[in-house]
């Protein structure tokens, strides 16, 4: 909350009326966003079901899980800081592209049909975990919810404050990384998580907007 609170004070002052001269995301911008994420949903499918492709994933799990290392529970709690802080930032004052009741409705959308999706494919696919604690491996949830609230971000300030876009989305990443670390997910899983997250807020944008 303490880093939320620090990059609200860096923004200028001025940030609370870029809602009103920056305008929504271009055909060109939805069309790429969702393009590149439906590409990252097939790249999960196939380290996910192909043998072939996804050697190098169950290499890298096999390296992370040989020496046992201690699980790092912070994933859990950090999945949600790209969502909370374009909240915590209309609260002190420094809106995006748009204003608190329009940014709750959007980001609202974005988790609802991505969860729709995320639910169907999880209990569609059946794909076992990798420590075998379940069978809903198949696309990362973590990833899923980080990267929603990383793609809001780049929407509403991405813009004006670029470093901002990076941070969100690094975070997202750090999350689906972690999600490998302890075990849970295949690099599949992650890679399908973070294209459901950005395509269902891109589709949600595009809608609204």
């Amino acid at each position: 909350m303490l880093i939320i609170l620090f990059m609200a004070v860096l923004l200028p002052a001025h940030a609370q009326d870029t809602c009103d001269v920056i305008p929504p995301a271009s055909l060109g911008e939805n069309i790429t966003m969702s393009a590149t994420s439906t590409g990252l949903i097939g790249l999960g499918l196939l380290a996910a079901y192909q043998p072939d492709v996804n050697s190098w994933a169950v290499a890298l799990r096999d390296e992370v899980t040989f020496y046992d290392p201690p699980r790092l529970e912070f994933d859990n709690y950090l999945q949600y800081l790209p969502a909370v802080t374009p909240v915590v930032l209309n609260l002190c004052g420094f809106e995006g592209r748009h204003d608190m009741k329009k940014l709750l409705l959007l980001e609202g959308g974005s988790y609802l049909l991505g969860s729709g999706w995320l639910n169907a494919f999880k209990y569609g696919f059946a794909l076992k975990r990798p420590d075998h604690s379940a069978n809903n491996s198949f696309p990362s949830g973590h990833t899923f919810t980080a990267f929603v609230g990383a793609e809001i971000i780049r929407r509403e300030y991405g813009r004006e404050h670029p470093w901002l876009a990076v941070a969100a989305y690094s975070v997202a990443t750090l999350v689906g990384i972690m999600r490998v670390y302890n075990n849970r997910h295949w690099a599949g899983d992650v890679l399908a998580g973070a294209g459901l997250g950005i395509l269902s807020t891109s589709l949600v944008y595009w809608v609204l907007d």
